[in-house]
């Protein structure tokens, strides 16, 4: 009998350390399929709206804004239209504090990419700005890949890549950037080599149907880093830092060379090199992939959907990561969908993810699933800690602000992103947005800071004058902390490198400093540490030299290398 009663108490505790978290609300949204759907908060009221587009239930493209009004939603006449086989992207791409889409698919006439300026209340107008169509089942990104606080756009599939350059007051300039077309593409942008630019993910069908390809960003420039990652092909790629080591890994899924849906994860090594992890994921096609903390432990965990192998197999599962970076299946009650896709956002703001879903089963289907972890065994979360020691180094039109890492209650201090807000008075955001409410740091969208893993953000291209910086720490969960104190740094005068000159290098790698110099005149070079404190100064005699740092305590460091009108700034941790 005493067995019996153990054995039936480990059995109750089970089930209730089991217990579903996921709700299906009877939200009222319409049921589409082939779609795009994402929350942000688009009229500034401090809740997460919904926007979806995609083939409505009676196979029509629709596009919709849904406005959350203390958890329920009312559709509004937002100005959107609608696409099918379609991508969506948010960002504030105009810097005036509200959250604008890019969006790119197809409708009756054809294929089509739209950007929609918000007019501050969830009403949206189409702009004039022309955008490379990408096809069926293409994608795109925003990310600010020179650096001078505009958010840009990448837009890649019907065998095109283009990238636009964001000039500000509305204009786009497509560039050329020496990335891969690409068919049925993935793209994700993430510092993947943490020196505090973006670089672009894109996997996809780049001539031989399921192909990886990272592109490094240098001062904006792109060179393609040669891996041995699998490609897929027909499903997700994204960044995302699973065993917070403050290095970016990969989730991918798609298709592979056979055309059987495959799940793959990466793990970053941290030396621009990356290793299989073997995290038994059920192989998924044609829907999202989902890095996510559900359960607010700390770590991301993971959510497919779509088709698997076999005909007519297709699933949407979870997988909960245990904190040292292996993943088991959490059975969580959700659906089958096929060309599915997903939103993840805490629309009830009481401090947990949840799920939007949507995609076919059979015909379109939409499900809203409120997360009510918190009122089984999980914990709740708490935002990270305020960032502070502000450090700011300016040369020229070139400038790095710093600061010291946060600790969070849930999330490990190198898996805490940061999120900066820039303007040219105190308080605005007319060069960097956080996409945050400026005042009380509520964020407009799930997802990582603007800053990435880094403390430390660049600036380049700034005009002379003063400049005034907030920065927040964001949890693995995606929450926020409030903004910080406001620092500021001044642009006395624009430097420019004498034309045909060659240009300096400057990186660490492995416990050294490795540096490239101006052959025509002397350089210095200079050590700081994270006080702003020089610790040794070096005039440079040749070309190339390597000098070793691996003496250096453990910490945050600053190299500048400088002579004449040229200068090279590298922003290091000694571990």
């Amino acid at each position: 009998m005493k067995y019996s009663a153990t054995l039936f108490l480990l059995l109750v505790s089970f089930a209730i350390s089991h217990a579903q978290p996921f709700t299906n609300v009877a939200s009222g949204l319409p049921a589409v399929g082939r779609s795009a759907v994402a929350f942000a908060d688009f009229d500034n009221d401090n809740d997460l709206d919904i926007v979806m587009i995609g083939l409505d239930a009676n196979y029509n493209a629709m596009g919709k804004i849904f406005l959350n009004q203390q958890g329920s939603f009312q559709e509004v006449v937002s100005g959107i239209a609608g696409l099918y086989n379609s991508a969506l992207a948010v960002a504030d791409y105009d810097l005036d504090g509200d959250m604008d889409i890019a969006m790119t698919g197809q409708d009756m006439t054809g294929f089509h990419t739209w950007l929609y300026q918000n007019n501050g209340s969830a009403e949206f107008t189409l702009t004039s700005v022309s955008l490379a169509a990408a096809g069926a089942d293409g994608d795109l990104a925003w990310g600010d890949y020179n650096l001078d606080g505009l958010p840009d756009l990448v837009v890649s599939g019907g065998w095109n890549t283009s990238l636009y350059r964001n000039l500000g007051g509305g204009s786009f300039e497509e560039v050329e950037a020496g990335l891969t077309i690409m068919n049925s593409p993935s793209v994700d942008w993430g510092d993947c080599d943490n020196d505090g630019d973006p670089d672009l993910l894109m996997v996809g069908d780049a001539g031989s149907v399921a192909e990886t390809f990272i592109y490094l960003n240098n001062n904006g420039e792109f060179t393609r880093l040669e891996t041995n990652i699998e490609g897929a092909v027909g499903g997700m790629a994204s960044w995302g830092d699973y065993d917070n080591d403050g290095n970016l890994d990969l989730l991918i899924t798609g298709k592979d060379l056979s055309l059987v849906p495959v799940s793959y994860v990466y793990r970053n090594n941290g030396d621009k090199t990356f290793s299989f992890a073997n995290a038994g994921l059920v192989g998924t096609a044609l829907g999202p992939a989902d890095w996510i903390d559900y359960d607010n432990d700390g770590d991301l965990d993971i959510m497919l959907a779509g088709e698997n192998a076999g005909c007519g197999n297709a699933s949407t599962r979870l997988y909960y990561n245990n904190g040292i970076g292996e993943f088991y299946e959490y059975l969580a009650g959700l659906p089958f969908v096929e060309r599915a896709s997903s939103a993840w956002g805490d629309y009830d703001n009481d401090g947990d993810y949840d799920l939007l879903l949507t995609g076919l089963s059979g015909d379109p289907v939409t499900r809203l699933y409120r997360n009510d972890l918190l009122s089984n065994d999980f914990q709740p979360n708490t935002p990270p800690g305020i960032p502070g020691d502000f450090y700011t180094y300016v040369s020229g039109d070139y400038a790095v602000i710093s600061w010291s890492r946060v600790t969070d209650a849930q999330s490990p201090q190198e898996a805490i992103t940061y999120n900066v807000m820039a303007g040219t008075q105190s308080g605005n955001i007319n060069v960097v947005s956080p996409m945050s409410d400026p005042v009380s740091g509520n964020r407009y969208c799930a997802g990582p800071g603007n800053a990435g893993n880094n403390d430390f953000m660049v600036f380049r291209g700034l005009l002379p004058g003063t400049f005034y910086f907030r920065v927040q720490a964001i949890d693995q969960a995606f929450a926020g902390s409030p903004f910080s104190e406001e620092g500021s740094f001044s642009i006395v005068e624009t430097g420019i490198n004498p034309t045909g000159t060659p240009q300096p290098t400057l990186v660490a790698i492995a416990n050294q400093l490795i540096i490239t110099c101006n052959p025509l005149q002397s350089q210095q070079l200079q050590l700081f540490d994270a006080m702003g404190h020089l610790l040794f100064t070096q005039t440079l005699q040749q070309a190339d030299c390597r000098i070793s740092i691996d003496r250096l305590p453990a910490g945050l460091y600053l190299a500048r290398l400088s002579g004449g009108m040229d200068l090279k700034v590298c922003k290091f941790v000694k571990r």
